[in-house]
């Protein structure tokens, strides 16, 4: 009975991480409507398209409350850089939103979009 328990402990202990640190790809999934990170990226593309920059900052500040809310499920799946990226982007959105710059708006959205895609690969 030692033995086995000497040998189990170790070994669900290492499957459970090995889970966890492979898991990124199911944990960055939302899990309810307000952790749809993704959804309001592409909702706030189609407002930025027709110039709706009152839409756009209601967007931007439901994309940080989803981000803020995904961040501790990913954290220990992704690497800290593509965070960053990510969170780099909103604090680049707010500003190119701010100063209702169309072109560098498209592209920081279209960035976090990539960003996204990439965070579990």
């Amino acid at each position: 009975m030692k033995k086995f328990i000497t040998y189990f402990i170790p070994i669900v202990t290492l499957t459970v991480f090995v889970l966890i640190m492979l898991g990124g790809n199911y944990l960055k999934k939302p899990q309810s409507p307000s952790e749809d990170v993704i959804s309001f990226v592409n909702l706030s593309i189609k407002h930025a398209k027709v110039e709706n920059w009152g839409k756009l900052e209601q967007d931007i500040a439901s994309i940080d409350i989803a981000w803020k809310k995904v961040i501790p499920r990913i954290q220990f799946s992704v690497e800290r850089d593509e965070m960053y990226n990510i969170s780099l982007n909103l604090a680049s959105l707010r500003g190119s939103i701010s100063s209702k710059d169309k072109a560098s708006t498209l592209i920081e959205l279209n960035e976090m979009v990539e960003n996204w895609d990439e965070l579990t690969k």
